[in-house]
């Protein structure tokens, strides 16, 4: 399996609330609390190099399945998790939320992440 495909899946798997982590497939998955989808590393072994995709099964549905590149799925759920986290937080705490976010992000799977992604409102 894929350690840069489910690096990511792991990061998006720690955003609580709005995502968890779920066992399917054999593997350790991410799940929205919101809508039931489920996120699945992809084995990108036989590539020449990782590029860190990750599957989505919209609303958990197998049959509904996209492949899509991690890092951009990551940013949504940081947008998502930094929106539905910062009521009350001044702007300059959420920016500064979304800084730490991104370093993580960076530090645990090596992908950096673009600010204008998860641009804040």
């Amino acid at each position: 399996m894929s350690q840069l495909s489910q690096s990511i899946v792991d990061f998006i798997a720690q955003l609580h609330p709005l995502y968890t982590t779920q066992f399917a497939d054999g593997h350790e998955c991410a799940l929205s609390l919101l809508d039931g989808t489920l996120i699945l590393p992809v084995d990108e072994s036989s590539c020449e190099k990782e590029e860190g995709w990750v599957a989505v099964f919209w609303q958990g549905d197998s049959r509904r399945c996209s492949e899509v590149p991690g890092a951009q799925l990551a940013s949504v759920a940081i947008w998502r998790h930094l929106q539905s986290t910062g009521y009350g937080r001044s702007a300059e705490e959420t920016l500064m939320q979304r800084e730490q976010m991104m370093e993580q992000f960076h530090r645990r799977t090596g992908c950096p992440l673009q600010r204008e992604a998860i641009a804040l409102q």
